[in-house]
């Protein structure tokens, strides 16, 4: 298998990936969830990813404001820039793979800046290659993959039949192949036109 092959099987693996870290008022991925999620995919299918540094700077410290009010005081964070090629390679073929160009922006006041750039570089690159949908948790990851019950297929077939709606007119513009197919959360959606089209044939 070529490498986007490859890559296709691990898409087929690895669908979901959970939001497991805090930032400030926000969810947000790990990159160790990330890892551990894709990781035997990829051991299984052959492929190995690494980062490249293409650049990368480090700013300089800035000045913030005094908690007392009083002016300025050096700030000890520091912004670090960096670019990256993020290779995914099959290691069957070596020259057969995937480059994805990434730019990335850490602060620190220390000398972790340059780690953390490279991670999230790492990290964003993955989510996209793979197309990987993120959540908050797994609940919304049912409730985004869950159809429409068979009570409420029935309710949708009545209403077609009432209203002489077009079968195959009202799939298509549904998006979908049969009614079982219906996302849950679409349902309302779909009721809610064919009542409009019995509203205006009875007017």
């Amino acid at each position: 298998m070529n490498i986007y092959q490859r890559i296709n099987e691990v898409r087929k693996a690895v669908l979901y990936v959970q939001k497991d870290k805090t930032v400030q008022n926000y969810k947000a991925v790990s990159h160790d969830m990330v890892v551990a999620l894709c990781r035997d995919a990829f051991v299984k299918h052959g492929i190995v990813t690494y980062p490249e540094q293409v650049s990368g700077v480090m700013n300089p410290a800035g000045v913030k404001a005094a908690k007392d009010g009083s002016g300025t005081i050096p700030d000890p964070m520091r912004l670090y820039e960096g670019a990256y090629l993020i290779h995914f390679v099959n290691m069957d073929e070596p020259a057969d793979r995937i480059s994805v160009r990434i730019e990335a922006h850490a602060n620190d006041n220390g000398d972790k800046a340059p780690g953390k750039a490279v991670t999230y570089a790492t990290k964003s690159a993955l989510l996209k290659v793979l197309m990987l949908e993120t959540g908050e948790n797994d609940e919304s990851r049912v409730e985004h993959t869950r159809t429409v019950s068979e009570e409420q297929v029935d309710e949708l077939e009545s209403l077609i039949d009432e209203v002489s709606a077009d079968r195959g007119k009202f799939l298509r513009y549904l998006k979908i192949a049969s009614l079982e197919e219906l996302p849950a959360k679409s349902f309302a959606a779909a009721k809610s036109a064919l009542e409009s089209k019995r509203s205006k044939a009875d007017a």
